[in-house]
């Protein structure tokens, strides 16, 4: 087609566009603007040059469009995995970050939340975080430097905290870390249980967790001020300590012994004035320690918002996505930091423009190439695709450019029925909108082997749009099929739209974009209204 636009044609993607992709990405985190489009407008004041350099917007909004990490085709019909999107890259990063690092004693337990205010079924509201709205994830950080050593998405599903801090201190088991939580994780069953397994720790506690009765009482009374009373259970210390108001904490890594510390006191003079005077309280040990190890996560929330580049977007999972790469990128300056030798360290904003320079100027020699295959992302095949390879980890080779594979495949036919067309249903896809990781074959699919292209398409004639006879008649089974050519949407025209397709309904013999014109063709009698 002589006039066919651009967008309709598939370019294959090359590692190094999505290597400029992902630097251009971080980019925008440092020099930000209200929208992506901004950055290639070259008659205004704010345009940067530097974008142009790498890439055109018309490629980068294609990247971006179609940006997934899972095969969208592989998902099973009956699946209750709400992560399986984002799954393949959680579970790589989650194996790396515990490969490269070893992480000190003291390990701090908390969640972040991502920010996301869309509609999403495992959404959560935290008024205690900066971000209200999101996606909550539990950390496992390195206390000093807010290493993520592991970490896990809260989805909705039913799992006691108990097997969630469990889960996550697995691989650390039997090596004397010493684990700091708040008491929104601990408990007395749960200390006693990361104790046989060879954890030690230590946070504060609410009391109808466990806690002696004659404790839950005195918490509830007034203590002395600068008083301690605790009880002990084999090495299990439950402390309450008055200060400005009572504060109740576990551990089995300390005792119930106290050290002076010094700490400013609001004094009232006789004169109706006030002052600050410095006091000494008798602190316990465990305290002071845990207010000294209890700011890893924060930390790296601290961190990743100052140059944050994960912008606002209609998909949970790009955005998710690229939280975990800024989680990654975290990771990776805590490392510079720990193993360089340079007298002069680079700063955090001089870190992210070395990983942007190397991700715009990728070369395969400076790359670490990965031996294993278990270090590589694997590819998930089609579900109902025969041709897929038996090898999930081989992504499959992609077609000749500018060719797509059909949207609805059919499975292989004997040579004696090709002459038969084949039946194809007319059940909409479950997703809301078509993905854009369609899979590719290495069949060419051209007007010449299309197995319908003996039907013939509806004509681009002038004058009225005449409606079908039969597209209301439920008795009728209305069939999807590949059109030989990109044609009009029937429905897109009578409302004033153009929009081209390549799918069209057999019995009503029109092109139909298949969600939702192809339901609203079938199903409403005044189809072409337009709500506003």
């Amino acid at each position: 087609m002589a006039n066919e636009n651009v967008s309709d044609i598939w370019n294959p993607l090359k590692v190094s566009e999505m290597t400029r992709f992902l630097g251009l990405c971080i980019l925008m985190g440092i020099n930000r603007l209200p929208s992506m489009r901004m950055y290639w407008q070259t008659a205004k004041s704010w345009h940067a040059r530097f974008f142009n350099l790498f890439m055109t917007s018309r490629r980068f909004q294609h990247i971006n469009q179609f940006f997934h990490t899972f095969n969208t085709n592989a998902v099973p019909v009956n699946n209750r995995d709400k992560l399986i999107k984002v799954r393949p890259v959680m579970d790589y990063l989650k194996e790396r970050f515990a490969e490269v690092y070893i992480p000190n004693k003291e390990l701090y337990l908390d969640e972040g939340t991502m920010a996301w205010r869309g509609r999403l079924s495992f959404k959560v509201y935290n008024p205690n975080k900066p971000d209200k709205y999101g996606v909550k994830l539990y950390m496992l950080a390195e206390s000093v430097s807010g290493y993520i050593y592991d970490f896990d998405v809260y989805s909705g599903i039913g799992k006691t905290i108990v097997d969630t801090v469990t889960g996550l201190v697995q691989p650390l088991v039997n090596k004397g870390y010493h684990l700091y939580m708040d008491n929104y994780y601990n408990s007395v069953t749960l200390t006693e249980k990361l104790r046989e397994l060879g954890v030690y720790t230590c946070g504060t506690i609410r009391m109808l967790r466990g806690a002696p009765k004659v404790l839950q009482a005195l918490a509830k009374g007034k203590l002395p001020l600068d008083t301690t009373v605790y009880r002990r259970k084999d090495n299990t210390f439950i402390l309450l300590w008055r200060d400005k108001r009572v504060v109740s904490i576990i551990t089995n890594i300390h005792n119930a012994d106290t050290q002076q510390v010094q700490r400013r006191k609001r004094i009232r003079k006789r004169n109706g004035t006030s002052g600050i005077q410095q006091v000494t309280v008798n602190k316990p040990t465990a305290i002071c320690e845990y207010n000294k190890f209890m700011k890893g996560v924060d930390h790296f929330d601290q961190m990743v918002k100052y140059y944050h580049f994960t912008r606002k977007t209609h998909k949970w999972t790009k955005k998710i996505t690229f939280y975990f790469l800024q989680m990654a990128l975290h990771n990776a300056y805590v490392l510079y930091k720990y193993n360089t030798t340079d007298q002069k360290k680079l700063t955090l904003l001089q870190f992210h423009e070395v990983a942007i320079w190397a991700l715009l100027h990728w070369d395969t020699e400076e790359w670490p190439k990965t031996t294993s295959s278990s270090q590589h992302l694997r590819h998930a095949p089609d579900i109902n695709d025969d041709t897929a390879p038996a090898n999930a980890d081989a992504m499959p080779t992609p077609g000749p450019s500018g060719v797509r594979r059909p949207l609805f495949t059919t499975p292989p036919q004997d040579e004696a029925a090709t002459e038969s067309e084949p039946e194809m249903s007319a059940t909409l896809p479950s997703e809301p909108a078509m993905s854009a990781t369609l899979p590719f074959d290495e069949t060419v699919l051209s007007d010449e082997s299309d197995s319908h292209a003996n039907v013939s398409p509806p004509a681009r004639k002038p004058g009225p749009i005449v409606d079908s006879e039969n597209r209301m008649n439920t008795k009728l089974k209305h069939e999807l099929y590949r059109l030989p050519k990109r044609l009009k949407c029937h429905v897109c025209a009578r409302s004033g739209k153009r929009k081209d397709t390549n799918i069209g309904c057999r019995t009503c013999n029109v092109a139909l974009c298949v969600i939702p014109c192809y339901t609203n063709y079938h199903r409403k009698r005044v189809y072409w209204v337009v709500k506003k």
